[in-house]
């Protein structure tokens, strides 16, 4: 069932997909994959206490950016101003609500243009999309939950979703 379940979700969000046995394990996949010991990792200011910590048990360093009243999500114009200041090696977007940060498309690009992975918290925006693609695949990997709270749950669990075939064979 749960190779049964990872080739759905890969075919829905036509992004390959492997299943966790939580929301943290596909995340710390993710940052210790990108190696973020050591270094600064950018997290919005509005997020569960999950995103940041996840980062210090990698061994990285956590800095907050502000987030927008209208979308609850990272401030794109913070950010630009905390990439200045602490040359992270990877933002961690969160989308929140259940919809996708309305500045995505400008983060994700920002990040490219500056080198830095961009990671996608998804666990608020199942079936979210935004110009045509889904919530986890306009940065380097996007990571689901499906905890017993969450629009998709299986009662725990999570998915992680990436382009990079070596992150989905780690």
């Amino acid at each position: 069932y749960t190779q049964m379940f990872e080739e759905k979700w890969r075919a829905y969000h036509n992004s390959g997909s492997v299943a966790f046995s939580s929301w943290g394990g596909a995340a710390l996949a993710a940052l210790e994959f990108f190696n973020v010991k050591g270094k600064t990792v950018l997290c919005p200011s509005n997020t569960f206490m999950a995103t940041p910590l996840s980062v210090i048990k990698a061994g990285g360093a956590v800095e907050f950016v502000d987030c927008n009243k209208e979308d609850l999500c990272m401030s794109l114009e913070d950010l630009r101003r905390k990439i200045d200041m602490f040359n992270p090696a990877a933002v961690f977007l969160v989308h929140i609500g259940g919809h996708i940060s309305f500045q995505i498309k400008e983060i994700a690009d920002l990040c490219k243009e500056k080198n830095i992975v961009l990671l996608e918290d998804c666990a608020h925006a199942h079936g979210a999309s935004w110009d045509g693609k889904r919530a986890g695949t306009w940065g380097d990997a996007g990571i689901y939950s499906f905890y017993a709270t969450k629009t998709v749950s299986t009662g725990e669990g999570g998915m992680l979703v990436s382009g990079n075939d070596e992150l989905l064979d780690y």
